[in-house]
Parts: structure tokens; sequence; C-alpha cells
């Protein structure tokens, strides 16, 4: 039986960040496994919102060729005064621009996203282009509780209909790779540090505050090869800012104890501005081959959670605690600062050993995992029932 097509313009950030081109590649498959059933087939054409001006005749071209318009997910609710928003956020669209797009709008599982040092607020226009996309959306949804809570409280929107969604990097769709260095039968430790934007992540002097927090986690690391046999993974999402301080933070493991995703396996990782959505299924499954990451970036931990791996946070990026609240992840398994002190290694050790060790946290995961895809399954639903009812009012 032929499926009825249906075009969906999908906005997100699809740039060079790996996290949020897996959350479109599981959303996409996800989505048309659903649509499947109801013979129907969703052709996605992706839109990076971060890049793009939706100037008048855009959105014109837009309104004609999409049956369905998604925005989301990831962390999209940011202020970047250099991108020159007109809404003040990812979504750079004017008002009365935003009111002529005439096909059924879904705001999908979107974050906030806003660092704990970042000192640009955001400005007015932010709250009042929120709810009035609000208005128009046929369906919207927060990726987590706390950003809901930030959207009612902080934008004035309106509480009951903003569901929470998770975010689709939950459901896995991925494919066996093989690592050349990984020694098989030593537990594996992967860890996903963020390089870019210290003084938004770290109080002053940022710089040097970076330098003390990579440095305890590496020596912590370092017990963790020489005391339990582990061997580290480095698990960088950006080429770059992810992984220029690997050959610092690398040196003086043991032989064969240290490696890089992003040097092992270098296909998997194009230059920026390159397509990334045919590595995803592979990238996606190193969080597999782990015993626990650790993680600063927030698909690190979504991405470690969809593949029944223990993840213990890094630094103090609030999406971290939204996320391990929402899906019931172990408080205590979280790093957000380190004091310089003699024992900030053997602490950040003995929480890694801990987690290592922890049959609970294991027994919890298989379970949380199916309740948050039930709801994402759920919500796909209704998306689907969007685009069907929007195809037969045409």
């Amino acid at each position: 039986m032929t499926k009825r097509v249906v075009t969906v313009w999908h906005i997100g950030a699809w740039n060079r960040n790996f996290g949020d081109w897996a959350l479109a590649y599981q959303m996409h498959r996800l989505l048309n496994e659903q649509a499947a059933l109801r013979d129907l087939h969703l052709d996605f054409y992706l839109v990076d919102g971060q890049l793009t001006h939706f100037h008048s005749r855009l959105v014109d071209q837009m309104c004609e060729e999409a049956d369905l318009v998604i925005l989301g997910g990831g962390g999209c609710l940011f202020h970047r005064p250099e991108d020159r928003s007109r809404s003040g956020w990812m979504f750079n669209i004017s008002l009365e621009d935003l009111d002529r797009i005439t096909p059924p709008i879904v705001v999908y599982s979107i974050g906030y996203n806003r660092f704990p040092y970042d000192p640009n607020e955001f400005p007015p226009i932010t709250a009042v282009h929120l709810s009035h996309l609000q208005e128009r959306a046929a369906l919207f949804s927060a990726r987590n509780t706390g950003t809901r809570t930030v959207m009612v409280e902080k934008f004035g929107l309106r509480p009951e209909t903003i569901e929470v969604v998770p975010d689709p990097g939950i459901h896995l769709f991925d494919r066996p790779v093989d690592v050349p260095s990984r020694r098989h039968g030593a537990p594996v430790i992967a860890v996903n540090l963020a390089g870019d934007r210290p003084s938004f992540r770290y109080p002053a002097p940022a710089e040097d505050n970076q330098h003390l927090f990579f440095g305890v986690i590496k020596s912590a690391l370092h017990r963790c090869a020489s005391d339990l046999g582990a061997q580290v993974m480095l698990l960088p999402h950006l080429v770059g800012v992810d992984t220029d301080f690997f050959a610092q933070f690398a040196d003086g493991f043991p032989r064969g104890s240290i490696f890089s995703a992003h040097e092992e396996l270098p296909f998997l990782y194009p230059p920026p501005g390159r397509i990334m959505y045919p590595h995803v299924p592979f990238f996606t499954n190193l969080f597999r081959q782990a015993e626990v990451v650790l993680g600063m970036r927030g698909h690190s931990g979504i991405l470690s959670f969809g593949a029944g791996t223990k993840f213990i946070s890094l630094g103090e990026h609030r999406k971290l605690g939204y996320f391990a609240g929402d899906v019931g992840l172990p408080s205590e398994y979280a790093i957000q600062s380190i004091e310089q002190s003699d024992g900030a290694a053997d602490l950040v050790f003995d929480k890694i050993h801990g987690c290592l060790e922890d049959e609970t946290y294991a027994a919890l995961l298989g379970p949380a995992l199916d309740r948050q895809h039930a709801i994402l399954r759920a919500f796909n639903e209704r998306v689907l029932d969007v685009a069907e009812e929007n195809e037969r009012d045409r």
C-alpha cells in the first residue's frame, strides 16, 4: 500500500553538535515507526534554527511546502545577543510572520538552556514571542519540568497547555560499531567534557576554575585506570571545543588506558557544516559500550539514559538536574563544582567507583526508560493526529 506523505519542516539546532543530530535522527525514526501504522510517512526538511533568519519570503516557502512545522527539541531557549534574533531566542521570526504560518505548529520538547554564569538576560520580547507561539501551536511541550516552571514563572506562559515530553534522544536506534583501542573485559568509563563558554560555565576566574575542574576529573580517572583497570573513553559532541585539550588531558595515563572517539573513529566526526545524520546510530552506540558516562553536555545524560548506562553529571548547568529529576536518576551522582583541596580527586574517584558498583542504579534504569518511552510515544500519537487532521482539512 502506498503511504501518504506528510512534509515536515523541522526547525532545530542542526549544525555541529552530535547531541542535537541524535535527537533529530531518533525523533524521525520513532515518528515514522508509529506513522507507518497509519499508512503515513513523514518527510523531514531540516532547517537550522540557530543560523536561519525567517524572513517573509522564507515563511511563504514554508507555508507552500510544509504540511506540518515541528520546532525542537533541544535547548532552544537560549539568548545570544550576537544572533540579533528578533524573538530573543533561537526562533528568529517576527510576530507578524509567525502569525502568517499556515501549517500546524508543534513545539516539541524544547529546553531552557541559559548557562549558570551567563550575564545575558532574555529581552522583554522573548516572553511576548513565546506566549504568542503558545497560542499559535497545536501542541506545545517542554523537555523537562524545570523548563516548564521557567516558562510559567519567568516568561508568563499558561501552564495548562505546556506538556512535559522527554527529549527523543532517549529512544536509541543505534548500530554496533567497533572501537579498535577498546580493551574488552575492562570497564569503560566515558567522559564528555565541554570546552566552550568557560565564562558561562564557571565562576570567575573562569579559565582557572575550568583548569581546576578538568584537572581533578583527570586525576580521578587516572586512578580509575590504575586502581580499577578501567579504560577511559573521551566522548566529544563537538570537534574542536570538546577535543582540543585531549592530548594534554590524556598525558600521563597508563599506556592503552585512555582514547578519544574522535581519534579512534574519525569518520564519525565530519568537518563543521557537514550533515552528521548518517553517523548518529554509531555514535550513540558508544554510550552502550560504557559502564558509566560522566558528562557536561545535556545530551550526554540523555543518550546515556537511552542506552541504559549509568550517568554522573558534571557542572552546574541546571538542565542536567532537570533531566535527572524527571527520569529518576539518583541525585548523589552529580559533580556540580570542585573545591581546591588535596582530597578533591579522591572524592570524585569514590563517586565514580560507587556508581560502577551500584546495582540499585543499574536496576532502576530499565523501568524508568520504559516510563519515559511511553510518554514520548503517546505525544507522538498526538503529533500524528495533528498531521492527519490537517490532511483532512486541506
